[in-house]
């Protein structure tokens, strides 16, 4: 499959994670961020299947790169990786609740961990932002990053 920065951001940019009447707009305290990352993930274009099940079933899934295709990157080479057009995730397990953000092409190199660009649902969905509006800063050096071939 031929990867490029263009191809993986359009296929974020398709689903409209921010517009008001998104599938992915949280509803009485329930989220879907596990269902944006797979949904970016099915995608036509990006064709990567991540685990199933919530953002903390998705982290025990990949924590140890025991899901094929998909391995475990430093933030820097999650943003490099995203910046080339691979898929590509941050991923916390947390109790109760995890989360996972897509990490988008930026277009740029970056040096510090709140650079990192993301598209997310959430609490509140964002299709561009840095992860440093994902995370409290105490947590992003928890967040682990892990992309696919």
């Amino acid at each position: 499959m031929v990867r490029s920065a263009s191809i993986y951001a359009a296929a974020i940019d398709a689903l409209k994670v921010d517009a008001k009447d998104s599938k992915y707009q949280p509803v009485g305290g329930t989220t879907y961020c596990n269902f944006f990352a797979q949904d970016v993930m099915k995608s036509s274009s990006i064709a990567t299947p991540l685990p199933g099940g919530t953002a903390n079933d998705m982290a025990d899934a990949l924590y140890g790169n025991d899901t094929p295709g998909w391995y475990s990157v430093s933030f820097i080479d999650a943003q490099n990786r995203a910046n080339n057009g691979y898929p590509t995730i941050g991923i916390l397990k947390a109790s109760g609740h995890g989360h996972v953000v897509v990490v988008r092409p930026k277009g740029t190199a970056i040096t510090q961990i709140r650079d990192v660009q993301v598209a997310q649902a959430g609490s509140k969905n964002f299709n561009s932002t840095t992860i440093n509006w994902s995370w409290k800063a105490s947590a992003l050096p928890d967040v682990k990053f892990y992309t696919h071939n």
